[in-house]
């Protein structure tokens, strides 16, 4: 209605979302600030010269080969909603949208909201959309935390359980919901929750049962192929990872890269800072500096060569293929 004023309660929700992100981008800031005050840039910097960059191409290949992989993780997710896409054609997607993270402000989030957008198509399936990433995020943070707590308890390092309590309160958590949305036999527990949440959302949430309900429709063989996905994309970026760590001298195995990668992915989706800025390097250095021959140089070059392979080089591939796409696009 004409005049009508805004709620407090709205106008205080708008003010949040308003300073909240450039909260974010501060504490990451202020993070990387102190780590590089107590540890000079100038000596990371000589480290990543040092390294090997054979190896290092070699690591931005495998993660342009996990990308691939998990596109057509998504591309089967999405089929169960009936989008029709090719692996290829999410491929572009994932790789357009980690580019407009890296400058957007909301970083990973608008990404997330872009993919969103063209993952919907002519269908405009929202709701379909929605699950179908939310699945592939579960699945994804539940093969990661496998693997990792697995490298974890093949190794057993000393005095760093924690990051194995981390990564299992973390997959609990995700199995968790996984098995009330979206397993098939879930008991009758779990059957007494969804009628619950049922009656709570009523008319409401009938296209989101149903877009649920599509998810569950996959066969036991796409279920498997899903994780199957999940697991060779999370192999591939240990080894990438592994990669990294030769081109740089340390003296890692590919056993403590592997649970070291993913306590560090965990540190990076903490919401306290934007893209995980601060968070990444912090978590190198608390993890990698108890090995012996470990500096805090090498742990921060190393935890910039990651985020140059995993994050930028990515995030520059799908700015090619978006300008690409802007060019040829016709009227």
């Amino acid at each position: 209605m004409p005049g009508q004023q805004t709620p407090p309660q709205a106008t205080q929700k708008k003010h949040k979302r308003l300073w909240i992100k450039p909260l974010r981008a501060i504490i990451g800031v202020a993070i990387l600030a102190i780590l590089f005050y107590k540890i000079p840039f100038a000596d990371v910097w000589q480290a990543i010269t040092t390294a090997r960059w054979p190896l290092v191409l070699a690591a931005a290949g495998l993660t342009l080969l996990m990308q691939t992989a998990v596109a057509d993780r998504l591309r089967r997710l999405c089929d169960a909603h009936g989008h029709g896409w090719s692996t290829l054609e999410i491929l572009q997607i994932n790789l357009a949208t980690r580019f407009y993270g890296l400058f957007l402000p909301g970083g990973n989030f608008t990404g997330i909201a872009i993919r969103f957008y063209k993952l919907t198509g002519d269908r405009k399936h929202y709701t379909g959309t929605a699950v179908a990433l939310f699945y592939d995020r579960i699945a994804a943070t539940v093969s990661m935390c496998a693997l990792g707590a697995l490298f974890w308890l093949v190794e057993r390092p000393d005095d760093s359980w924690q990051a194995l309590a981390a990564i299992l309160v973390a997959m609990l958590g995700m199995v968790i919901a996984l098995l009330i949305l979206f397993g098939r036999s879930p008991g009758p527990v779990v059957t007494r929750l969804r009628q619950l949440v049922g009656k709570l959302g009523g008319v409401k949430l009938h296209t989101l049962r149903q877009a649920v309900q599509e998810s569950r429709s996959l066969s036991p063989k796409q279920t498997f192929m899903i994780y199957a996905l999940s697991v060779m994309a999370h192999l591939l970026g240990v080894l990438g990872w592994y990669l990294l760590s030769q081109s740089l001298g340390l003296n890692l195995s590919f056993v403590t890269i592997g649970w070291v990668r993913s306590a560090m992915i965990l540190a990076t989706m903490i919401p306290i800072s934007v893209a995980g800025l601060g968070l990444r390097e912090g978590a190198a250095l608390l993890l990698l500096t108890t090995y012996p021959g470990i500096e805090n140089t090498d742990a921060l070059a190393f935890s910039l060569l990651v985020f140059a392979a995993s994050t930028l080089l990515v995030g520059l591939t799908g700015g090619l293929i978006e300008a690409k796409r802007l060019l040829l696009r016709t009227p």
